[in-house]
Order: C-alpha cells, then sequence, then structure tokens
C-alpha cells in the first residue's frame, strides 16, 4: 500500500487520544479512539519496503522506527508534567480505577495542571453520580421521579468557573470545557452545555466521549449541521476534519435521513477505517430506519464475524431480528450475548427481545428493568418496555416509559410515536396529535405516522386536515395502498364530494384487481360502487362490481346479492 502522509498523521493523532483518554479516566473515549487505531487500513511509511510486503502482513512494525515527537497538544502535555503532578496524577488515576474517586480527588487538591484538575474534578462528578445511583429507587418504583440531583455538581461548576475567570476560553484545558458542558447538559441548560462542549471539540477534536454528548443534546438537524460547521472552519488538518465527517454521519443516521451524499460519505470513511465496526454500525443503522432489514442484519452480521465478543448496539441487531421474525437467531444471539457478559444492558434487552418474541410480555419487562438497572440511560430499554406496556394495556406505565425515553433521547422517534399511541388508547386525541406531530419532524417520510396523524384530525373531526395527511401518506407509499383509499374516500364522502369518494373508491378496486388480493376495505369499495352505479343506472357496471363480491359481513353479501340480481333483471329488459 502506498505512503500516505495523512493516514500516518491521523494515526498518530488516535494513538495519542488513546493514551490521553485512558489515562483522564474516559474509558470509552479511549476504546472508541483504539477502535477506530484498529480499524483503520495500514500505513507503510517507506515506499521502498513494498518489495518486502509480508513483513507487513500483520503490522508488526517497530514503534520505535515512528517515534517522531509527537504533535498531539493533550499528550505534550500529559508527557511533560512535573515529575511531582506525574506522580500525584498516576496515584488519583489508581483510586479511580478502583472506584474509589473521593480518594482520587482529594490526591490531586492541590493539583496545578489542566489534566489534573479535571481528574480531580471528573472523579467528584462521578462520585456523586454513584451516590445519587445509590439514593434512588428501583426502575419505575413509587419514589422514582428520574430527577435525584448530583450534590456534587455545584462544588463542581464554582471550581470552574473560578478556572474560566483566569483564563481566555481557547487556554483552559479542553477536557475542562467537556466537563462543563456535561454538567450543564444534565441540569438542562442545554444551550450553554453545547456552546461548552462545542468549544472543547474546537481545542480538541479526538475526544469521542465529547463529540456523543453533545450529538445527543442537539435538537434540530439544522442546528446540528450549524453546529459541525462552526466545529469544522475552527479545525484544519486532515484528522481533525475527519472526526467532524464521522460526526456528521452519525447526525444523520440519527435523524433519520436518507440520501445519496450520506452514502458516499460513509463510503468515503469506510475506505479509511475498512475494519471499523463503528462506521459499519452506523452502515446498518442507515439501512435500519430505511426500514431494510435484510441489508442491516447482513451488516450486523459481518461485524459480528469480524468481531464475535462485541455487544456494542447488538441490541439494535436483536430489533431486526424481531421485526423479521427469526426467532431461532434471535435464541442464538441471546445465548451468545449471555455467554460474552450476561449483566450488560444490550444482553439484557436482547434476551428480553426474544420473550418478547415469544409472547411472554412480563418477562421481557424484567429484562428491561435490569438493563435499565444497570445503566439508566439506556435508550432501546425505555422505549421498548414502553411497548411491552402497550401489550399489556397499560397505557399508564408505558407512557411513564416514553417519557423517560425522550428524556434521555428527544431524538427517539419510536419513543414520541409511541406516546402518540398511548394517549390514542386513552382518546387523549390532542395530546396524540402533538405527539404524533413531534415524531413526524423527525421522520417526514414515514407513511405510518402521516397514517396516525389523519386518524388523530379524523378522531377531533378536522377532516381536511385529515385529508391532507392522508394524501401525504398516500404519496409515501410505494404501492397504492387500499386503506387510506378507503379512508379517503369516507372523508370525502363525509365532506359531501361524492366525485372524490368515487375516485379513491374505484382506486380501491383497481388494487384489489391487481394485486388479486381482497380485503375488508376492497369488498366495502366494490359495494360502495355497485350502489353509485345503480343510482347512476349503469345496470352493467354495477353488476360487475356486485356479483363477484364474495368477502364481508353476511349482510354486506346478501346486500351485494341484491344488487347484483336487480342489476341483471335490469339489463334483461
Amino acid at each position: 500500500m502506498a505512503s500516505d502522509p495523512n493516514i500516518h498523521l491521523l494515526e498518530s493523532r488516535l494513538r495519542g487520544a488513546t493514551l490521553v483518554l485512558s489515562q483522564l479516566g474516559l474509558y470509552n473515549g479511549a476504546k472508541w479512539a483504539a477502535e477506530a487505531l484498529s480499524g483503520l487500513k495500514p500505513v507503510i511509511t517507506d515506499p521502498a519496503a513494498n518489495s518486502d510486503s509480508e513483513d507487513y502482513e500483520d503490522e508488526d512494525v517497530d514503534e520505535s522506527s515512528s517515534s517522531e515527537t509527537p504533535d498531539d497538544p493533550q499528550l505534550i502535555a500529559l508527557q511533560f508534567l512535573s515529575p511531582k503532578e506525574k506522580d500525584r496524577l498516576t496515584l488519583a488515576k489508581t483510586y479511580y480505577d478502583c472506584k474509589e474517586f473521593d480518594r482520587a480527588a482529594h490526591v490531586l487538591k492541590r493539583a496545578q495542571s489542566g489534566m489534573g484538575k479535571f481528574l480531580r474534578l471528573y472523579s467528584l462528578y462521578l462520585s456523586g453520580e454513584k451516590k445519587k445511583e445509590e439514593e434512588m429507587e428501583g426502575v419505575l418504583g413509587q419514589n422514582d421521579s428520574g430527577t435525584t440531583p448530583n450534590t456534587n455538581t455545584p462544588l463542581i461548576l464554582k471550581e470552574l468557573q473560578a478556572e474560566f475567570e483566569h483564563k481566555k476560553p481557547k487556554d483552559v484545558n479542553p477536557m475542562l470545557h467537556y466537563l462543563h458542558g456535561l454538567i450543564l447538559l444534565k441540569q438542562k441548560c442545554t444551550d450553554a452545555g453545547i456552546v461548552a462542549l462545542t468549544q472543547s471539540l474546537k481545542l480538541y477534536p479526538y475526544n469521542w466521549s465529547c463529540w456523543s454528548e453533545l450529538l445527543s443534546a442537539l435538537n434540530k438537524l439544522d442546528e446540528a449541521h450549524s453546529v459541525l460547521d462552526d466545529i469544522s472552519e475552527h479545525l484544519a488538518d486532515f484528522p481533525s476534519k475527519t472526526m467532524v465527517k464521522i460526526a456528521c454521519v452519525v447526525v444523520n443516521q440519527e435523524f433519520f435521513q436518507q440520501f445519496e451524499e450520506l452514502y458516499r460519505q460513509l463510503d468515503e470513511l469506510l475506505t479509511i477505517f475498512p475494519s471499523f465496526a463503528f462506521l459499519k454500525t452506523q452502515k446498518a443503522l442507515i439501512s435500519y430506519h430505511a426500514l431494510e432489514y435484510q441489508d442491516a442484519e447482513n451488516l450486523f452480521d459481518e461485524i459480528l464475524v469480524q468481531d464475535p465478543l462485541r455487544l456494542d448496539d447488538l441490541d439494535t441487531y436483536s430489533n431486526i431480528l424481531y421485526v423479521m421474525e427469526k426467532k431461532s437467531k434471535l435464541s442464538y444471539l441471546a445465548q451468545l450475548a449471555c455467554a460474552i457478559d450476561k449483566f450488560r444492558p444490550e444482553t439484557c434487552c436482547i434476551i428480553a427481545n426474544y420473550y418478547s418474541l415469544k409472547f411472554e410480555h412480563e418477562k421481557a419487562i424484567m429484562y428491561y428493568r435490569r438493563a435499565l438497572t444497570l445503566n439508566r440511560n439506556c435508550l432501546s430499554a425505555w422505549t421498548l418496555m414502553g411497548h411491552e406496556f402497550v401489550e399489556l394495556k397499560n397505557s399508564h406505565a408505558a407512557i411513564e416509559s416514553y417519557r423517560r425515553a425522550v428524556d434521555t433521547n428527544n431524538k427517539d422517534f419510536k419513543a414520541w410515536y409511541g406516546l402518540g399511541q398511548a394517549y390514542e388508547v386513552l382518546d387523549m386525541h390532542v395530546y396524540s396529535l402533538y405527539y404524533y406531530q413531534r415524531a413526524c419532524s423527525l421522520k417526514p417520510l414515514d407513511k405510518r405516522i402521516w397514517q396516525a396523524l389523519g386518524d388523530c384530525y379524523q378522531k377531533l373531526e378536522k377532516l381536511k386536515d385529515a385529508v391532507k395527511c392522508y394524501k401525504r401518506a398516500l404519496q409515501l407509499s410505494d404501492q397504492g395502498d387500499v386503506v387510506i383509499h378507503y379512508k379517503l374516500a369516507l372523508l370525502y364522502e363525509e365532506l359531501n364530494d361524492i366525485p372524490k369518494v368515487y375516485e379513491h373508491m374505484k382506486a380501491c378496486y383497481s388494487e384489489e384487481i391487481m394485486a388479486g388480493v381482497t380485503c375488508d376495505e376492497t369488498s366495502r369499495a366494490r359495494l360502495w360502487l355497485a350502489k353509485y352505479e345503480m343510482e347512476e343506472r349503469n345496470w352493467s357496471n354495477a353488476y360487475t362490481y356486485a356479483v363477484d363480491l364474495n368477502h364481508g359481513t353476511s349482510q354486506e353479501l346478501e346486500e351485494a346479492r341484491s344488487i347484483a340480481r336487480e342489476a341483471r333483471n335490469r339489463l334483461n329488459i
């Protein structure tokens, strides 16, 4: 493979990020950077070595051969700490790794470096989170409000403010901006939190933990692209721009976008990271949102073959197998996940999906609760538990589950849609309409949500709005949908627009003839057309519609026979 200085620089930055983030206890960010590094295409620094390509088969290149001075500012800062500061940081990190967060913070109370200050304050934050979890009730328990505060955040914010007062934003350690943004988001100060996280990424774009928090806080697609453009303007080199491109793909995936440019961007990134499971997962999720379940399943199969012990995002894979009703494969996936780690939230969700497919809804809820006990922010568990409560006709518990899901991530289409359905069951159609509209704003090209909106408007007697929604649903259908045509016909009948009624009833009949499938809607459309033609004295057409009607209630069948007899008699005259 030819030498590529850009790829070599990206490799260096990701390697530095792995070391820095590990040292600061940001393990999810470190894991992401390490996986990206592992998934990067091989780099050969000496083109002359191509003749000995066998030596590079396993990429066993001596690191000392490329031991140039690191250009990562965070890695430089870490390497040039004073011996005393470095010793403090090392001791604190050992306490941190042992989950003794208060001891770690205490060791660093006189820390002078930005990294030392971050690890101290972050340890305090995690200590507060740990105590908060210990004080919380069980999932959806009597006193489980989900709003228990972290008692350490006022002190952390005070120290951060003191740090920011004496320095310009660009001179503050980017990890402190990240922590500031994280706490502001927890306190529902979304705009201020986004500003802080954005500042952190402008200074250090290789912290995926920061990217994750930022992307989860962005509620609108245009706002998200505006923020990413702002970050990109402050970054110049190839590695930084690559991080922005990855974030852009994730944003478009989370907002359910489907366009050629997105696939092109993703393929471009996969040429740089051919073995990066995270990017392959994004591709699978895009297919999943597009309802292309077979493609999504194939991609997850490929990811599992590449990394058979990876549990990340396998709960989504189980959702795909659930929808495709592949019970045996879902059973295998549940057993595999359980063998790897039975106490991972993803494992609990997979097992819950398996029980749900077997209609054992109580067992499914038990495992979703277990997933949420392990991680209160497990989005899919809240949403899917809501679905299970709907199956058990427990609308109030379903509503609470869906609310927790949208509190965790307000871009969750299924949770908004589920809230709409739950309130519809309770005949609270104004509330239902609001939640359907929120779902529609996330997935405007999904015909199901337009049908749901049409149903809502119809029940609220806003017939013209209902017609608009059903028409939009019809536009989004690959083929003519007889159910939508029939509903439109009934609405036009209420609006006394008989030509339009005839048009949609005829469309139902045409779909039946072309598809060769009979259902309640097509039968009722036939009967209406037969009656209409009788009134218009078109005996031949009336006979054609009525004579072959053999699906429906006994009353409808008898009425059709009566029309056919009368039409035949008229034709004989």
